[in-house]
């Protein structure tokens, strides 16, 4: 049985890395988050990052500050190997807070903003595919059940 709430990190499906939030995380198991995708950037991979707060509790004031810290530490590497990040996010207090951090500090990378994990999934893969990583990007299609493609600004096209 999981905790109340907790923090999962899926690279299963590489280079799509999923990350998941659920309930109101610690301030380690933030720290844990940050220090798992360094590990990952510090591969020197490239990936995109689809992080669900969908489920997740607001981050204090003092979690958001360091995610601010966060980025401005990893800005470099996240330029160089970061592709982008699709973010779900379906409360508005949650926009909040994650436009608070944004406001800080902008992310390096482009990003989506999404209220469904399926969307944010079409724009990350339209986003490996317009990277040139098209294998992945067939891979992760269908994985996720998605048929034809949206572009990585979210527009619909035919496969």
């Amino acid at each position: 049985m999981l905790p109340d709430s907790y923090v999962s990190i899926d690279d299963s499906r590489w280079p799509l890395q999923v990350v998941k939030f659920v309930g109101s995380a610690t301030l380690r198991q933030h720290e844990q988050v940050m220090e798992g995708m360094t590990a990952r950037l510090r591969r020197r991979e490239r990936h995109l990052s689809l992080i669900d707060l969908s489920q997740g509790g607001i981050p204090t004031a003092e979690q958001r500050q360091r995610y601010v810290l966060w980025i401005q530490e990893n800005e470099a590497l996240m330029r160089e190997v970061l592709l982008g990040m699709a973010l779900v996010i379906n409360s508005p207090a949650m926009r909040l807070a994650v436009s608070t951090v944004m406001h800080l500090k902008p992310l390096p990378v482009p990003y989506f903003i999404a209220s469904w994990e399926l969307d944010a999934a079409a724009w990350s893969i339209a986003h490996l595919e317009d990277q040139g990583l098209r294998p992945h990007a067939e891979r992760l299609r269908s994985q996720y059940g998605l048929t034809g493609r949206l572009d990585a600004g979210g527009t619909a096209r035919s496969a």
